[in-house]
């Protein structure tokens, strides 16, 4: 998209489109990258905080996503769960984006391996180290290595593997707890924070533990 507006010509694809932003968990490059790219491509980006809608509580998540449908054409939500994800879009007739949840962080991946291509100019025979916690960000990782079929190397430490199902439907991932045979024949080297937003109370902990999976050359 850089390119064609780089470019100057414009792409309108989303001309008179909507899309709402449900914001549990704020977010700087969430929010400014869906509302200017929704821009770019011709549409508009309502933004709900988390007191404009409280899902759950003031309003149930199949009636937000019953009333939203009816209002506008596309959802993303940065979400505390994925539950509420998955809730959202069982009663949405739109189409839902996860833009965060516990379990998975999809747009993240889509627009790392995105980059990725741009300096590498495919994934094909690519290897991608991931050195650190084994998070959302790890298991959307594996999701996509499975559905793209790249190689990819995980390392965590004892106790802060990924999501073990994401692990268990694919074969082009592999789990380590030694970060050097992870990097040894890797092409891409990638990591995530240690501590997510809403783990604060771990940080110090979480430092000892993962001193040996910083990916840096001493």
């Amino acid at each position: 998209m850089n390119v064609k507006r780089l470019s100057e010509v414009q792409h309108k694809i989303l001309k008179d489109k909507t899309l709402v932003m449900i914001f549990e968990k704020p977010s700087l490059r969430t929010r400014v990258t869906f509302e200017t790219g929704m821009t770019q491509l011709g549409g508009h980006a309502i933004y709900l905080a988390p007191a404009d809608i409280n899902l759950g509580k003031r309003e149930s998540v199949p009636d937000a996503a019953k009333n939203l449908s009816r209002w506008v054409n596309l959802i993303m939500a940065r979400v505390y769960t994925h539950k509420t994800v998955k809730d959202l879009a069982k009663s949405a007739v739109i189409p839902v984006i996860n833009g965060l949840c516990d379990i998975e962080h999809p747009c993240q991946i889509m627009c790392d391996l995105f980059t990725i291509i741009e300096k590498k100019d495919s994934l094909e025979q690519i290897t991608i180290a991931y050195i650190g916690d084994g998070n959302n960000v790890c298991n959307s990782f594996i999701g996509a290595s499975a559905l793209l079929e790249f190689n990819l190397n995980i390392a965590t430490p004892q106790g802060y593997e990924p999501n073990k199902d994401y692990l268990a439907k694919t074969k082009t991932a592999n789990l380590t707890h030694d970060p050097k045979q992870a990097v040894a024949d890797a092409d891409i080297i990638y990591t995530d924070v240690w501590t997510s937003m809403g783990q604060e109370q771990s940080a110090e902990q979480k430092k000892e533990i993962f001193k040996p999976f910083q990916p840096y050359t001493p």
